[in-house]
Formats: C-alpha cells, structure tokens, sequence
C-alpha cells in the first residue's frame, strides 16, 4: 500500500480491507489475516491493524470468533451497504472533480451519459 500521509494509517487499512470486501476479493465467511499477518504484509504496526480491525468489528464487516480468528461477515446486508458506501464515495468525488472544471451543466450531463452508455457496452 502507498499510504496517504494526511490521513491515519488505520482509515486507510479500513478502506482497503472494505475495498477487498466489496470487490470480493474477501468473500463472506471467509477467515481475514491475523493482524500480525496482516501487519507484516502492509508492513505496519500491528496495533495499526488491530485499530482498523477493531472499528470493522464495530461496524460488523469482520466477525471475530475466539480462538480462532476474524472472519468477513456472512450479513448479505452489511456488505451490500458497503459496496453502496463506496460507491457513493467515488461518485462524489467524481461530482466534485466536474465542478472544479467549470464545465456548464450540458458539459456535464454529457459526459455522464458517455460513461453511462459505455458501461452498460
């Protein structure tokens, strides 16, 4: 990971481990990294990690069962939102990035429907 020195590295785990999640590259049920794991392959703290875990935990994304691990969460839902949350995210930020080229509203709404129609190619 390159990590974004403005902000803590622990958001930053956060948005990555909900990226594998919501791109499936982490699927429901499936056992995560432990967080020394975790820590070695990032090449971080593991209390960074543990940090990150702890607030997914929180949010239900990551189940922990003693003794045995930490687990994606099996809650269609919880996923399902998240995948919502990101999408949302990069969606806002696209929006924000049209403003700040000055584009007038037909420029815009142009180019929406380019990506649109190509997506749906």
């Amino acid at each position: 990971m390159n990590y974004d020195g403005n902000r803590p590295i622990y958001q930053q785990i956060i948005e990555q481990v909900e990226h594998w999640i919501a791109s499936n590259q982490w699927q429901p049920n499936e056992k995560v990294p432990s967080v020394r794991q975790l820590a070695e392959d990032l090449d971080v703290n593991p209390t960074t990690v543990q940090r990150a875990y702890s607030v997914l935990e929180q949010e239900e994304i990551l189940i922990s069962q003693r003794g045995i691990g930490k687990f994606v969460t099996d809650k269609t839902d919880k996923i399902a939102d998240l995948r919502l949350r990101l999408i949302e995210a990069h969606i806002e930020a696209f929006i924000t990035q049209l403003q700040k080229l000055n584009l007038t509203q037909n420029e815009k709404e142009h180019i929406i429907e380019r990506i649109v129609r190509s997506a749906n190619e």
